[in-house]
C-alpha cells in the first residue's frame, strides 16, 4: 500500500480505559497495521502506558491543557491558556523535528495540536466523541476553531454530527464514521431465577445520570424485591463529593443491600454475562456509548433513554427498551413490563446482535478511517 502520509501524530485527552480511549487503541492499531508510523501524546501517565498497542507508538506525556468543566472560571481559563501556549510551542517544534505528515486529535477538548499543525504547515483532523451541551459559549468557540483549523472532522455518531453542524460546523468538513466493534459469539449462559440483576457501566459523573437511576431503582425495588443493581466504574478527581452523595442517597432509601458499587473493571464482559439487563440513563446525549456494544455482545437486553448515540445503536428502539428521563413513572412501568416480557427481550437481543454485526463492524471502520486520512 502506497501512502502519501507516513508519520501521524495522535493527541488524546486522557489516560484511562473508557470509551474514547478504547477507540484510540483501535485507531492506532489500524494505522500501524497499514504501515504508518505513529507518535502519540497523552496528558498524563496512566493505564494506557502498559497497553501492548500503545507500546508500539512513540509516546510522549505533555499537559495539553484539556478543556474540562472545572476550568470554566477566570483562573481556570488562565491556567488552560498557559498550558495551551506552552504545549503549542512544544508540539510545533516536535512536528518539524520529526517531519510529521498528519496531526490527528482524538477529542474536541484539545486545541494546541491543531494550532501547532497549522503554524507548521501540517494538515490536521479531529475525531470527535463529545456533545458538550452544558456550555453554549464553549460549544460556539470550539465550532469556530474547528471551522478554521482542521481539514477533516470525524463524528462518531449522527447525534454528534447533528450537534456540531447545528452549532455552525461546516458540513463539508464533517463525516460520520461509526466506531468499529469486533463482536464475537457469546458463550451460552444460565442465570439464576432468584435475582434480577441490572448492570450500569460508566464514569461516575453527574451527566451519566446515576442519580436518576437511583430514583428509578427505588421505585422498581418497591414492586419487586428480587431486583438488584450493580454499578461499574470510578469517578474523576473533583467528583468524589458526587459519588459520596450517591452512596448517601442509597443509604437513605434503604437500598444498601440492593445496589453495589463494583469499581472500575478492565474487562466488563464477565460482569455483563452474569447480568439480566444493562441500563444506561445519561442526563444529556451520550455520543456513542462503547459499553452498549459489549452488552449486546453479551446478549443481554439493553435499557437506555432516547438520547444520543445509544438511540442509534438500538436502531430507534427496535433493538432494546427506550425510556424517557422526564417521564420517570412511565419509564418504571415500561421497565417492569419489560422484565416480564421474555419474548420481547429475546427479540431485542437478537435484533441488536445482528444490527451491530452489520453496521458497526471493525472491517468497515478500518476501511473508512484509512480512506479519509488518505
Amino acid at each position: 500500500m502506497k501512502n502519501s502520509i507516513k508519520k501521524i501524530l495522535i493527541a488524546h485527552s486522557s489516560n484511562d480505559n473508557y470509551g474514547a480511549s478504547k477507540v484510540l487503541i483501535s485507531i492506532i492499531d489500524i494505522f500501524i497495521k497499514n504501515g504508518f508510523k505513529v507518535y502519540l501524546i497523552l496528558p498524563n501517565n496512566g493505564p494506557l502506558n502498559n497497553n501492548e498497542i500503545i507500546k508500539k507508538t512513540n509516546l510522549k506525556i505533555i499537559n495539553l491543557g484539556v478543556f474540562r468543566k472545572k476550568y470554566f472560571n477566570f483562573f481556570g481559563l488562565i491556567n488552560r491558556l498557559y498550558l495551551i501556549i506552552k504545549s503549542f510551542l512544544h508540539i510545533k517544534k516536535f512536528l518539524k523535528t520529526n517531519q510529521i505528515d498528519l496531526v490527528y486529535t482524538n477529542t474536541s477538548t484539545l486545541i494546541s495540536p491543531s494550532i501547532a499543525a497549522k503554524f507548521a504547515g501540517v494538515p490536521s483532523m479531529f475525531h470527535i466523541h463529545e456533545i458538550p451541551n452544558g456550555n453554549p459559549i464553549y460549544s460556539k468557540f470550539i465550532t469556530v476553531f474547528l471551522n478554521l483549523f482542521p481539514k477533516k472532522i470525524i463524528c462518531v455518531s449522527k447525534s454528534v454530527y447533528d450537534f456540531w453542524t447545528i452549532n455552525g460546523l461546516k458540513k463539508s468538513k464533517a463525516k460520520i464514521i461509526y466506531n468499529g466493534f469486533n463482536i464475537k459469539k457469546p458463550k451460552s449462559k444460565t442465570l439464576s431465577n432468584d435475582k434480577i440483576v441490572f448492570t450500569s457501566i460508566s464514569r461516575i459523573i453527574p451527566y451519566k445520570g446515576h442519580s436518576l437511576m437511583l430514583r428509578i431503582f427505588d421505585m422498581l425495588c418497591k414492586k419487586n424485591k428480587n431486583i438488584y443493581l450493580q454499578i461499574v466504574g470510578d469517578t474523576l478527581p473533583g467528583y468524589q463529593k458526587y459519588l459520596n452523595e450517591l452512596k448517601l442517597d442509597i443509604k437513605k432509601r434503604g437500598l444498601n443491600n440492593k445496589i453495589k458499587f463494583l469499581g472500575f473493571k478492565n474487562d466488563v464482559v464477565p460482569v455483563l454475562e452474569k447480568s439480566n439487563f444493562f441500563i444506561h440513563t445519561p442526563l444529556s446525549p451520550d455520543p456513542l456509548p462503547t459499553v452498549i456494544f459489549e452488552a449486546i455482545q453479551s446478549k443481554i437486553p439493553v435499557i437506555t433513554n432516547e438520547l444520543g448515540g445509544a438511540y442509534e445503536i438500538l436502531h430507534d428502539g427496535t433493538n432494546g427498551l427506550m425510556i424517557r428521563n422526564d417521564l420517570i413513572n412511565e419509564s418504571v412501568e415500561k421497565i417492569f413490563k419489560y422484565i416480564e416480557n421474555h419474548d420481547l427481550q429475546k427479540k431485542h437481543v437478537e435484533n441488536a446482535f445482528d444490527y451491530v454485526c452489520k453496521n458497526f463492524s471493525q472491517e468497515s471502520f478500518e476501511k473508512k478511517i484509512i480512506r479519509i486520512i488518505e
